[in-house]
């Protein structure tokens, strides 16, 4: 009797402990998808060749896997063309996993057509208004060299219905009169309708609040607008609360408020804190206010319509989650630009030591010692202006380099994507993956280091910025944010500013001129996931108010950051800002007004390279490690390589990501 009791009781607990584990289900992988292929016309192409699938729970799922959007007449264009489809599989409990390739084929005739602004992960939200498959898509011909708008050529092709939800697939193409052509292929999730958005904003007291962490310029913007949203608004009070010093501190706060404390309704961020926010629940989705029948953007106004916004800060906004959700839209952006000492340069100009300021890496190096051999001079002139004592005079030539770049991470990112190479990504998990352990990385990493003599960080001098240093004029060049150019406003003396400045775009390699480009900076707005439904309505119409254009257009004329929509840049206003003229048209701007119209009119110049990095958990930890990395191989210890340095920020990495 005691052997059956005993067996029922452990069977007992066998079956207890059968109930008490819950395995999790995982997303499948896809293994061997090329994210670009190019073919040439006539060569035979299997899109499924070499890939396979699998799951930790139901094993190989290779002979699941979806083409969504390929198309085999592709192969038959001799004038060939661009195109795009998606991978995909999904496992018996509907987690799935979706890959996207672009796919070239080099046809009979060059290519000359370009679809661009493709959004091709979107969701819909039934209910909301009228669907637009070519909303802000625009279409390029340079078949006769010059570029040719031909959007109205465009065709969709395979539009589901929109009345049941599901995951869906078209295809947007265009076809030039050689037949050239450009098919991209966009993946729709149609969503139910959500209801609990009210249909009116209550007339009873509603009050928000908004974190930030920004300086008193912004601040002091930021309550300027809340107070005429409240005017427009009555019954509505936001609150405008600065909670920590930086973007960091703010994160943590953030964060701290997830575990136990109040979030607040509205949350600023970069891209990496909102990746994170919406992995804990703490963030919603805007979709469903952005295309609200009644407080949606205004679809029907050119400088209010969504698609104003530029594509640059749609595409960062919308890069969260594998269906295009947005989680948070633009505020402060800006970009890196490179700020120079004009008086320096146009006197070795006149002197036929150089002919210009050049706009290469290489031609920037390769005439450093014409900075050098002046320093000395232009140091001893700017320190008896300041008052600088003799050993202070003798201190800054000591430590003078002539070029300075601001951000040691910015650096390390930037100058990665300069020489061909990739920093980060995500895998069909939408975990993060680190891309630096690359030939690209060390090519890099050591021309720099090969120049460090010539190139420097603000830890040479001590200090947090390379600013304090270039406005006295001991360097005479630094890469900065548009954001922050006005602390590089040379010191004024006695009425009078110590130098005159020049802000142009950042060098780009000169042996890769393909890859040129500019970081992507500034922070977001995210609607917390706290409060009631009208607090949330509130909320969203004091963030579609700060992207209006006429608060956008105020915003970067007090503070010099970019405008987040296309129709500012064309407005009289922001025209006398880039020519560095007052807001009457005539009078000359000085001082940090100049530098700010001087930084973005060269942000403009550049717009069209900027990118921005893939947000992910544990972005930003990579990116200090990057930051450390560059740091090391500018200004090495005893023991360091540039190889170590790199090795530093690889292995914290795989420690951060687990790969």
């Amino acid at each position: 009797m005691k052997k059956i009791f005993s067996f029922v009781l452990i069977l007992a607990g066998i079956l207890t402990l059968s109930a008490c584990v819950e395995v999790r289900n995982t997303a499948p992988e896809l293994t061997g998808v090329q994210g670009t292929v190019t073919i040439n016309f006539g060569e035979a192409y299997d899109p499924l060749d070499g890939i396979t699938a699998s799951d930790a729970q139901d094993g190989d799922l290779t002979e699941n896997i979806e083409l969504v959007g390929w198309n085999p007449a592709w192969l038959t264009n001799s004038a060939g063309g661009t195109y795009s489809y998606s991978v995909y599989v999904e496992d018996s409990e509907g987690e799935s996993a979706t890959q996207t390739v672009q796919f070239i084929v080099v046809g009979n005739v060059a290519q000359t057509v370009s679809l661009l602004y493709v959004q091709e992960q979107q969701s819909y939200y039934i209910g909301s208004k009228p669907y637009n498959p070519l909303r802000g898509v625009v279409a390029i011909d340079t078949v006769s060299g010059d570029p040719v708008d031909i959007t109205e050529d465009i065709e969709v092709v395979g539009l589901p219905n929109l009345t049941r939800p599901g995951r869906f697939s078209y295809q947007i193409t265009v076809e030039n009169e050689l037949g050239a052509s450009t098919t991209r292929t966009v993946s729709l999730t149609v969503k139910n309708a959500v209801t609990n958005i009210p249909s009116a904003l209550t007339s009873d007291p509603v009050t928000i609040t908004m974190w930030h962490s920004n300086g008193s310029t912004i601040e002091g913007a930021l309550n300027d607008y809340a107070e005429d949203f409240m005017a427009l608004y009555p019954n509505v009070t936001v609150n405008i609360v600065k909670n920590g010093d930086n973007y960091d501190m703010l994160r943590q706060n953030v964060v701290s408020a997830i575990k136990g404390g109040t979030l607040p309704n509205i949350v600023q961020g970069y891209p990496d804190h909102v990746a994170e926010y919406i992995t804990n629940n703490a963030v919603i989705s805007v979709n469903p206010y952005i295309d609200h029948a009644v407080h949606g953007f205004d679809e029907t106004s050119d400088t209010e319509k969504f698609e104003d916004i530029l594509w640059k800060y749609r595409n960062e906004n919308s890069q969260y989650t594998s269906d295009g959700e947005f989680y948070s839209l633009p505020f402060n952006k800006s970009t890196e630009v490179m700020i120079y000492n004009l008086d320096v340069v146009n006197d070795l100009i006149d002197a036929g030591q150089i002919a210009a300021f050049p706009t290469t890496w290489q031609d920037l190096f390769a005439m450093a010692s014409k900075f050098e051999a002046v320093a000395p001079t232009y140091i001893d002139s700017y320190g008896a202006t300041l008052g600088l004592t003799s050993a202070e005079i003798t201190t800054a030539k000591d430590i003078f380099v002539p070029y300075s770049y601001d951000s040691e991470a910015n650096a390390f990112i930037t100058l990665l994507r300069q020489w061909g190479g990739s920093y980060t990504g995500i895998d069909s998990e939408r975990k993060g993956v680190a891309l630096y352990d690359s030939a690209e990385a060390r090519a890099m990493l050591n021309y720099f280091s090969t120049h460090k003599d010539k190139l420097t960080i603000p830890s040479n001098w001590g200090t947090d910025y390379a600013s304090d240093i270039f406005k006295k004029g001991q360097t005479f060049m630094t890469i900065g944010s548009t954001g922050g150019a006005y602390y590089n406003t040379p010191t004024m003396v006695n009425g009078e500013y110590l130098f005159e400045f020049e802000v142009v775009p950042i060098p780009y390699n000169k042996d890769m001129p393909e890859y040129a480009t500019a970081i992507q900076q500034g922070t977001n707005m995210s609607l917390a996931n706290t409060g009631t439904d009208q607090q949330k309505l509130a909320s969203w119409l004091f963030l579609k108010f700060l992207n209006s254009n006429e608060v956008q257009l105020d915003f970067t004329l007090r503070t010099g950051y970019q405008p987040t929509r296309s129709s500012v840049y064309t407005t009289t206003e922001y025209q006398n800002l880039m020519n560095g003229l007052a807001q009457d048209g005539v009078t000359l701007l000085e001082g940090e007004d100049l530098m700010r119209a001087k930084a973005a009119k060269a942000a403009a110049e550049q717009s069209e390279i900027l990118f921005f990095d893939q947000a992910f958990v544990g972005s930003s930890a990579i990116r200090a490690a990057v930051g450390v990395t560059f740091e090391r191989v500018i200004i090495p210890t005893e023991s360091d390589t540039v190889e170590n340095a790199l090795q530093y920020a690889i292995a914290e990495a795989r420690r951060i990501l687990g790969n």
